[in-house]
Formats: structure tokens, sequence, C-alpha cells
């Protein structure tokens, strides 16, 4: 083989390793950030996957109050106002005609206010009945538009007899609403430091 050729093949060989080489070390490094990028990449996909879900758990959670909140709101519909609640010895005493008994007394008693949303207002009945008519009466009251409690029912068989075999109290409850308290006011501003007394002046 001519030298001269036999130089040239060896010289583009050592070249081409050469070049083989930096080529491999660049790429090298590109292929190690291409590794991290896709890892990066990963777990970012599994970021957005979990911000998916959490947001659509969010959706689920935000429809269920909303339900809710339209839920309460016809039920604070159903309760009595300050003024249905005045008015329940009148309803009852309709009822209670209705129903063919008679109301010997009743008495407001003293609002109890132990539920965060609600004060009831008992009112104390006693009535004269017989156990068929007061059993008409209570149907007669448990249909009433709005939410009443009758509680402390107590039957005694009349000392005497007559029409109504039978002496009833109990108490009947209106649960009047009780909206949360409004946000409290801002807090006032600290009261200026009163002005320093004037010095006495000195005597010589």
């Amino acid at each position: 083989m001519n030298p001269q050729l036999r130089n040239q093949i060896l010289i583009g060989a050592v070249a081409g390793i050469l070049v083989a080489g930096v080529i491999y070390a660049f790429l090298g490094g590109k292929r190690d950030e291409l590794t991290a990028a896709t890892a990066q990449i990963a777990t970012l996909q599994k970021d957005v996957d979990k911000g998916n879900q959490l947001k659509a758990v969010a959706k689920k959670l935000e429809e269920e109050v909303n339900a809710q909140k339209a839920r309460i709101e016809e039920l604070i519909k159903m309760m009595p106002s300050d003024a249905d609640r005045g008015d329940i010895p009148y309803r009852v005493k309709k009822l209670a005609d209705a129903a063919g008994i008679d109301i010997t007394s009743f008495n407001f008693e003293s609002p109890i206010s132990t539920a965060q949303y609600y004060i009831e207002y008992p009112v104390k009945f006693e009535f004269r009945a017989g156990f068929h008519t007061f059993g008409q009466f209570a149907s007669l009251l448990s249909g009433y538009d709005k939410i009443i409690n009758l509680s402390d029912l107590t039957l005694r068989t009349a000392e005497k007899r007559s029409i109504f075999p039978v002496k009833i109290s109990c108490k009947i409850s209106a649960f009047v609403y009780k909206p949360d308290p409004p946000p409290s006011e801002a807090t006032e501003a600290p009261k200026a430091a009163a002005p320093a007394a004037p010095r006495a002046k000195e005597t010589d």
C-alpha cells in the first residue's frame, strides 16, 4: 500500500474517532438533559392530574353546599316568625274548636335559646277533651304549615263526670329562626394618648 495513502487513511480514522468521541460526549450531556426534562414533565403532569382531581372535588363540594343552603332556606321559610309565634294561641284555639275540645288556660313561658340557629318559644296549654277528640286536635296541629312542637303531654282523668273526661296539659312551642350575628364591627382606633399635664412652674 502506498505509504501516503496509508497515512491518509490513518489520519482519517483518528479524526473519525475524535469526531465520534466529541459527538458522543455532546449528545451524552443532551441525553442527560432530556432524561431530566422527561422526569420533570412527568412530575408536572402528576401535579396537573392532582389539581384536576381537587378541582373536581371542589366543584362537587360547592354543589353540595349550594344544595344544603337551598334546603336551609326552605326550612327557614317553614319556621315561624316573631309575628307567627304571637298568633299561636289564636291558631291553637281555632284548631281546638275544630276538634271539639276546650282550652281552659294558656301561659307564655320563657324563651329557650339552647340551639345555635333558633329560639324556642313555649306556651303551656290546659285542655279538657276526650281521647278521640284530642287525637283529632293533634292531627290538625301536625298539619300546621310552620314548624311547631307538642311536648310535655300529661293526661289526667277528670274528677267529675262531664262531656270532657280527660284533662290535658302540654307545651306547644314555636321555633323561630335565629340568624347568625352580624360580623363584628371593626375595632375602634385606640384613643389618642391624653396630653401630658403641664409642668408646674418652679419657684425661685
